[in-house]
């Protein structure tokens, strides 16, 4: 390589032009602008508990407790951003400044590999600034981590390329090039998965084709590059299983990688409202998922035509001169094959009939029978690790697109003069081609900013006055619970709700047994159910949010009442998200929930436009027998089993399956609180149990024990059972207040499939059907 010249007052200005482009078009100008809203709440979130916590920490212990979270992905960013946190500095801004680090390392990388292929560094600065550009990289900002990753490909294979392109004889490589190259698989595997498996399979492309092509390069590739590049991907992987707990996620069926593999009208038609000058000269066309299968970053990240036809100029212009020039364009074409998922689809849509039977996202996955043709890798996608669970098929598109630029830049490199001229040009085309529409780039990563600070004025602050620091809370109904992520670390308290699929089925394995039923529609039954996680403890607090607690976080309050400017394209968006209702609106459909916890008599219940907050009244903290007697005390007798007894969750304490028509079975084991009506500390009172026993005959009768679950009161009575006819057993009140817990166990308890070979594997016990009370 030639040596290089300082670096004149022209070059330093160009490329402080440059940078400063780049990261407006990413909008990751910090204090002004941000690239997200809805994955920086879910980041931001990851970052504000770790700043809370040790700087060596990398768990969240805020949210989804009681165990500490790890972060499904993205740490390598949430910590780095954890630390400006530390230093003072906004959530917005921190996010921000983290992303513009990331991209500006990943333009220095494209600009280091156009500069060590050889190219000048006005075309090397010119050619990294069309690599960060692509839309490939900001029409994913939307996905946070994953932006970043594509973003670094250039910093991922310049390591790859340090470590396989110097002749090295019987000497190793040095110690710098070996850390930084497993410093890059540390970052990739941390940043996300995509460009991790993208880095790895890229770079064992690279590796494979130096060793086949370069013979002067097979004794140090086997002795140390090989082994080092194993070794670093090995140890990545490690590292990073350790960390979430588990060595792989759920494999997601081949319908999910052909629904978001590319169709290659996407490749070549850009989609309108994406890029500025294809919508300029009516060259785009609209897409939606009422019509297509996957969702809108498959057809909004994956148009590269124009690199496609430069990169392929590129590779047929040094493909005689240059032996690295094939092992960019394997490296290109394994991703665009890998992007195409399992089948082959060309302008392949949903038909009308699936259209109407099966609405927008309904039927986002895509049988084989609506493609043209089968690939060829759907085996790489069920069987190879790290494969089968890249089910975004079309982010493959990205290492594609990586190898196309690579191959341009190796043009730009060998070019004479004239041709240097007409690359240039090539260049900055490429860069006006990639261009969204700027003014609407200002707004929106301006809009995403202020958004992010209303939500620290409005509801931060307002929960801040409400939720006592270090109060376990409980957001209901909970689910994907993005804005949980941000508001527990921010505000000072822990919760078990957590944002992002991955670390909401990793939080609920360790969660206790009665949050199980608070998920989903939030009726008036579920009101006692919602208060038993006060009462035993489990929660300090319950918060019933107005807004919603996934997409809220995206679009602040909602899409009605929002002050970002969004174009017609964001608003279809979220026009068709369920549920996705304005506060007030919410407030309105919650009402009777929220009306039901405040009829029970140890809640209180305090309320303002964004949520409402619900807790034990002070006379009942710490008492739990009262607090549950005084919520059944307006119970009246007799008490007839229905999927809408109020107070079943209750009464119902442990044991038992849902309720039905007229009846609900026990398990084996199961316990049953009563209320006592308070004249019955004066009379003689019995509560009189109504049931059915399963597998009940003469030849094969039934054994069931009924007894005392308190200390205070010692009874206990067992009874035969020799048929299915209804069994009344009396329980006794006579001069007790409050509550009776009994107990019931039915040794003999056993399942329909095991009597019948029915598909029903549940142990029943008693069916009860009705609980009367005779005072005498």
């Amino acid at each position: 390589m030639p040596e290089r010249k300082n670096w004149t007052l022209w070059e330093i200005l160009l490329a402080f032009v440059a940078v400063s482009f780049v990261l407006f078009i990413q909008e990751t100008v910090p204090f002004l602008m941000m690239p997200t809203l809805g994955q920086a709440i879910w980041s931001m979130g990851f970052s504000e508990s770790l700043a809370n916590g040790s700087i060596f920490s990398l768990f969240a212990h805020d949210i989804g407790i009681p165990k500490p979270a790890a972060i499904a992905f993205g740490l390598a960013g949430a910590w780095p951003a954890s630390l400006f946190i530390r230093l003072g500095l906004s959530a917005a801004d921190a996010y921000s400044i983290t992303a513009a680090l990331w991209v500006g390392l990943g333009f220095l990388s494209a600009c280091t590999i156009a500069l060590r292929l050889g190219t000048a560094r006005p075309i090397a600065l010119i050619g990294a600034t069309a690599w960060s550009t692509m839309p490939v990289i900001w029409a994913h900002a939307g996905y946070s981590m994953l932006s970043w990753g594509i973003a670094l490909l250039p910093f991922y294979f310049l390591a790859a390329l340090k470590l396989f392109s110097s002749p090295l004889g019987s000497r190793p490589p040095p110690l710098t090039t070996v850390a930084l190259y497993f410093t890059a698989t540390i970052i990739a595997v941390f940043m996300d998965g995509y460009t991790f498996m993208m880095f790895a399979s890229g770079s064992s492309i690279l590796l494979l084709h130096t060793f086949i092509t370069r013979p002067e390069l097979r004794k140090s590739a086997l002795q140390f590059t090989a082994p080092i590049h194993a070794t670093s991907f090995g140890l990545a992987y490690f590292l990073y299983s350790s960390y979430i707990g588990k060595s792989n996620f759920d494999i997601p069926p081949l319908e999910f990688f052909r629904g978001w593999g590319i169709d290659l009208s996407y490749i070549t038609i850009p989609t309108r409202g994406v890029l500025w000058l294809p919508d300029a000269l009516g060259l785009s066309v609209k897409r939606t998922d009422e019509v297509h299968f996957g969702d809108a970053s498959v057809w909004t990240t994956t148009f590269f035509l124009p690199v496609l036809i430069i990169g392929l100029a590129g590779w047929w212009r040094t493909r005689s001169q240059l032996k690295r020039s094939s092992s960019f364009l394997l490296i290109a074409l394994f991703g665009i094959y890998m992007s195409l998922g399992p089948s082959l689809k060309i302008d392949s849509v949903k038909p009308e009939s699936l259209q109407a039977s099966q609405p927008q996202q309904q039927s986002a996955l895509m049988p084989a029978n609506y493609a043209v043709a089968p690939t060829g890798n759907a085996w790489m996608s069920e069987k190879l690790p790290g494969f089968n669970v890249m089910r975004a098929s079309y982010r493959w598109s990205a290492l594609g697109i990586f190898g196309l630029w690579a191959l341009t830049m190796l043009w730009a490199s060998q070019a004479e003069k004239k041709a240097q001229q007409a690359c240039t040009l090539a260049l900055a085309a490429l860069v006006i081609t990639n261009l969204p529409n700027i003014h609407d780039r200002w707004r929106n990563g301006t809009d995403n900013r202020l958004m992010f600070l209303q939500i620290d004025d409005n509801l931060v602050t307002r929960l801040s006055e409400r939720i006592h620091p270090g109060e376990k809370v409980l957001f209901l109904p909970w689910g994907n619970d993005f804005m949980a992520n941000y508001l527990a670390p921010k505000v000072g308290f822990r919760t078990f709700n957590i944002g992002g699929d991955k670390n909401l089925a990793a939080a609920q394995a360790s969660w206790p047994e009665d949050l199980g039923g608070l998920a989903g529609v939030l009726s008036p039954q579920k009101a006692q159910a919602a208060a038993l996680t006060l009462t035993k403890g489990t929660v300090d607090t319950l918060v019933i949010p107005y807004f919603h607690m996934l997409w809220a976080p995206h679009v602040w309050p909602c899409l009605a009442e929002t002050t970002a400017q969004l174009t017609e394209e964001q608003q279809q968006q979220f026009r068709g998200i369920p549920d996705f209702r304005c506060p007030t609106d919410s407030q309105n459909t919650l009402k009777p929930f929220v009306d039901a916890l405040k009829r029970l008599q140890p809640i209180e219940v305090s309320e303002t436009s964004l949520f409402a907050v619900a807790r034990l009244r002070p006379e009942f903290v710490g008492d739990r027998e009262k607090s549950e007697a005084a919520m059944l005390a307006n119970t009246q007798y007799p008490i007839s089993i229905s999927p809408g007894l109020e107070g079943s969750a209750l009464m119902l304490r442990e044991g038992w399956y849902g309720l039905e028509t007229k009846s609900v079975w026990s398990h084996g084991n199961a316990k049953l609180m009563l209320p006592i009506p308070d004249d019955c500390a004066r009379k003689s009172c019995n509560a009189v149990l109504k049931f059915v026993a399963f597998n009940a005959t003469l030849e094969h009768p039934i054994s069931i024990t009924f007894s005392s679950e308190q200390r205070s009161w010692h009874w206990n009575e067992q009874i035969q059972v020799a048929s299915g006819n209804p069994v009344e057993v009396p329980i006794p009140f006579s001069g007790a207040r409050g509550t009776r817990i009994i107990s019931i166990a039915i040794p003999q308890a056993t399942s329909p499939q095991a009597l019948t070979g029915s598909t029903d594997n549940r142990i029943l016990g008693i069916a009860l059907q009705q609980i009367n009370l005779v005072k005498e």
